[in-house]
């Protein structure tokens, strides 16, 4: 039916999107904070949760199909945690969904990418992760967390900056123009105020992410440390890319924060795949993760 009440959630580890749409008409979208319970715990979640679906109300209480695409969704444990907080949240709503899946955020955005298609998807954001879905089957390679892995996210370069700034702040390391960089953004003086926002009480994970918004200013700068941090990023995405494709694959989907705006980054990525599958379509996305959970949710 082309007019189904569709719900679409993209919750992310910095922020989650909701959107309702009856066939290609969208009915309300609203994005708020991050909904990645191994970071801010099953209680923000859920609070997350129903403040966005407490809008859904005033257009349905009904919905035909819905997609729910969560970050940290790793493990069975972690499917049973989602799903309780999910049908806790949409029962407090008073919503009904006759279709409901829960889905790793990554794998939804692929399976709306691919639409029945062998693909693999790249994201690189907070974290990092790949998922591949060849004969329905779906593999994934990384996301392990920012605790002992996700080489190459958001995550990963803000720690490698802050070590940057701290060692040059010694004279450990190299003098680097990420230090001014990152303290502008925060809106700090010096590392000192720097190490009291990094150990505050309101600290997430989310905020180191946050400072490799400043990589590529300095990259392109030629900023020595900042090019090796970002060849470093982009060879750990490269390896994760390489792993998780197989011979028979021929599409690769990338996407995340980090690809899409460190050209050096991306650029190494592409060279360093194509040098091992030479015949590989790769394609950078240009729509929005919601997107791509959106049309995921339009084929249940």
């Amino acid at each position: 039916m082309t007019d189904r009440v569709v719900l679409a959630i993209d919750g992310g580890a910095t922020k989650t999107t909701l959107r309702l749409a009856r066939g290609k008409n969208i009915l309300f979208e609203q994005t708020t904070t991050g909904s990645n319970y191994q970071a801010i715990g099953k209680e923000n979640v859920t609070a997350t949760l129903i403040a966005l679906l407490s809008e859904v109300v005033a257009y349905t209480q009904t919905i035909d199909a819905a997609c729910f695409a969560i970050a940290g969704i790793d493990t069975e444990a972690d499917i049973h945690t989602v799903q309780e907080i999910i049908e806790n949240s949409l029962s407090q709503c008073m919503l009904h969904c006759d279709k409901l899946t829960i889905e790793n955020d990554v794998e939804a955005t692929l399976l709306g990418l691919a639409q029945g298609r062998d693909a693999t998807i790249i994201i690189a954001g907070t974290g990092a992760i790949a998922f591949s879905v060849q004969n329905n089957s779906i593999t994934r390679t990384g996301g392990w967390g920012h605790r002992a892995g996700d080489e190459g996210s958001g995550y990963w370069i803000g720690k490698e900056i802050l070590h940057a700034i701290f060692r040059a702040a010694d004279g450990r390391g190299k003098e680097t123009m990420l230090s001014e960089l990152v303290l502008a953004q925060i809106g700090i003086a010096n590392t000192e105020e720097l190490m009291n926002w990094l150990y505050a009480s309101d600290y997430r994970n989310a905020h180191t992410a946050s400072l490799a918004n400043v990589l590529h200013v300095a990259a392109e700068q030629q900023d020595f440390v900042a090019l090796s941090i970002a060849k470093k990023a982009a060879d750990e995405l490269a390896l994760l890319a390489i792993t998780a494709l197989s011979e028979n694959s021929n599409v690769l989907f990338l996407n995340g924060g980090i690809l899409q705006h460190n050209p050096i980054i991306l650029e190494r990525v592409r060279h360093a795949v194509v040098s091992v599958f030479p015949n590989m379509t790769i394609t950078l996305c240009s729509e929005k993760p919601i997107d791509s959970i959106m049309k995921r949710a339009q084929l249940l």
